[in-house]
């Protein structure tokens, strides 16, 4: 499980802006491109999830293993 806070710290780094709240998420946007990302209220969001959303996000799966190892030490 990998802390929300450290998953909205990432998104933003990829340049990603809140927009809205909604009933059990946020959503984000892309600056630039507009691509929407929608972030579960929860305190922990699961690993597959995470390594999903990054994906469409742009990292490279070597990206993503690394902040998800990252997270959890």
């Amino acid at each position: 499980m990998i802390l929300r806070q450290h998953f909205i710290n990432k998104l933003r780094e990829l340049n990603y802006k809140y927009k809205t709240r909604q009933k059990r998420t946020e959503l984000w946007r892309q600056a630039g491109t507009g691509k929407p990302m929608s972030v579960p209220l929860r305190d922990l969001i699961d690993e597959e999830f995470v390594a999903a959303a990054l994906r469409m996000a742009g990292l490279t799966a070597e990206e993503v293993a690394r902040f998800i190892a990252s997270c959890k030490s």
